[in-house]
């Protein structure tokens, strides 16, 4: 399925393409605050980012990702990016999610979060879905909590490039 634009209150989600690139890298991408507990690593030019932004346009009519910006309606500034993406070993969807520093701290994350996983739940139909965070980041576990992930363990995950790992709290959201 195509990943489609979803709507919030305050947000339009909306697949990335590559000619966002210069707004990622200087919103997001680049910030060593937001890349701290990332699986990607920080990019240090844009030309990283671009190169990222290429491989997910190439995932829009994926079944096993569906990632999309997050744009203020209000201003149309592109302020941060999620999605799910199938874990093969888990048998289900993980959700992750970032955002730039000046939007923390005012719902926007969860507002987001929440309309991916509705999107997951009443479009692709699935049952339950995974999520971690750092332990050092406990911002990201009350977006968790919000959304309707319930703890179920301690863990840990790695970067994508295996060079950082991080002890992790898991949740599950389990669909009733």
């Amino acid at each position: 399925m195509k990943t489609p634009i979803l709507e919030t209150e305050r947000l339009i989600l909306r697949p990335l393409t590559a000619s966002d690139a210069e707004s990622v890298f200087s919103n997001w991408t680049n910030d060593p605050d937001i890349a701290k507990f990332m699986r990607w690593e920080l990019h240090s030019n844009i030309s990283e980012t671009y190169e990222w932004l290429v491989s997910e346009e190439s995932l829009i009519e994926s079944d096993s990702v569906y990632n999309w910006g997050f744009v203020l309606k209000d201003t149309r500034e592109l302020i941060g990016s999620g999605g799910l993406v199938f874990i093969e070993s888990k048998g289900m969807y993980e959700l992750g999610y970032n955002i730039m520093k000046k939007y923390w701290n005012k719902g926007l994350t969860t507002e987001a979060a929440k309309a991916i996983i509705d999107f997951g739940k009443n479009q692709l139909n699935q049952q339950q879905f995974y999520c971690c965070h750092a332990k050092d980041n406990p911002a990201s576990g009350k977006v968790m909590t919000k959304v309707g992930f319930r703890y179920q363990n301690d863990g840990t995950y790695s970067s994508w490039n295996q060079e950082r790992t991080f002890e992790s709290k898991e949740y599950l959201l389990i669909v009733e």
